[in-house]
């Protein structure tokens, strides 16, 4: 089970993506996201989200802000874009922007 403050930015993402998350905005959120948790916080969020592992999510996370499976900068850009359309407000901005 998520901690309240999880709870609360996995809302945020649903609203974003009601319907699911797309496979296509899979890694460009991981980049996203990834300033502003922690490894174990952005692994168990994102896993909560798409009823994945959190060691898969979290191995994925690292490959996408590594480089090994970086998503192209405008996917990044236009994940960013529809996080923010619902609320989410990133404390950084990371890298592919």
């Amino acid at each position: 089970m998520l901690d309240p403050p999880l709870r609360r930015e996995l809302e945020v993402l649903r609203r974003a993506y009601p319907e699911g998350l797309a496979d296509e905005d899979y890694l460009p959120l991981l980049v996203v996201l990834w300033p502003d948790f922690s490894d174990r916080n952005l692994a168990a969020l994102v896993a909560e989200l798409i009823g994945g592992q959190p060691a898969i999510v979290s191995n994925d996370a690292a490959a996408a802000v590594a480089g090994r499976r970086r998503p192209p900068p405008q996917d990044v850009d236009r994940v960013r874009e529809l996080l923010a359309s619902v609320g989410y407000e990133a404390e950084h901005e990371g890298p592919g922007t």
